[in-house]
C-alpha cells in the first residue's frame, strides 16, 4: 500500500509562521519618540518662520506643552504675531499622536469667536526626529485656510 503525502500546511507551522510575522510587525511598529525630550522644529517653506515646539512625558505616552508661534495665513495678508497652545495627545504604539487648538479672538467685533482651528499629526521617526502635517482653518476667511508640513527633532 503506497501512502500520499496530503499538500496541506500543518497547523502547527501556520500558527508559528502567524506568531513569527506579527511579532516582526509589532517591532517595526515600535514607538521612537524620547522620553522626557524636548522637540522643536520648524514648517516647510515658505513658512519656515513658525515654530513647533512640544515635549514628550517622562513615559514616553504623551505630548504635553505642544505650541505653535504663530498661526500660518495661505493667503495674502496677514495680522499679528499670534501663538496657540494646543491640547495634550497620546501618543500610540506605532509613535503617531494627533492634537487641536484653537484661537479665540480676544478683541474688537469678534470678540469670543474662534478665529482659527488647528490640527497637528506628527509620527515620531529615529534618531530623536518626528514630521508631520499642520492643518489651519479659518471659520471667518475658508481661503486663508490651509496645510504645511513640519519637522522636528530632539534639543
Amino acid at each position: 500500500m503506497r501512502r500520499v503525502m496530503s499538500r496541506r500546511p500543518n497547523g502547527a507551522l501556520v500558527a508559528a509562521v502567524a506568531v513569527g510575522v506579527l511579532g516582526c510587525t509589532g517591532a517595526a511598529l515600535a514607538a521612537n519618540q524620547v522620553k522626557g525630550a524636548r522637540y522643536s522644529g520648524r514648517l516647510a517653506p515658505p513658512r519656515s518662520a513658525v515654530v513647533v515646539s512640544f515635549k514628550v512625558s517622562g513615559s514616553g505616552k504623551q505630548v504635553t506643552g505642544l505650541t505653535i508661534s504663530d498661526t500660518p495665513f495661505y493667503c495674502e495678508g496677514g495680522g499679528r504675531v499670534t501663538p496657540v497652545k494646543l491640547a495634550n495627545a497620546g501618543i500610540s504604539k506605532s509613535g503617531t499622536f494627533t492634537s487641536t487648538g484653537k484661537y479665540v479672538i480676544a478683541v474688537g467685533p469678534l470678540k469670543g469667536q474662534v478665529g482659527t482651528r488647528l490640527k497637528i499629526t506628527g509620527k515620531f521617526g529615529k534618531h530623536g526626529k518626528e514630521q508631520g502635517t499642520l492643518t489651519v482653518t479659518y471659520p471667518k476667511s475658508p481661503s486663508c485656510s490651509g496645510k504645511s508640513s513640519y519637522a522636528t527633532k530632539k534639543g
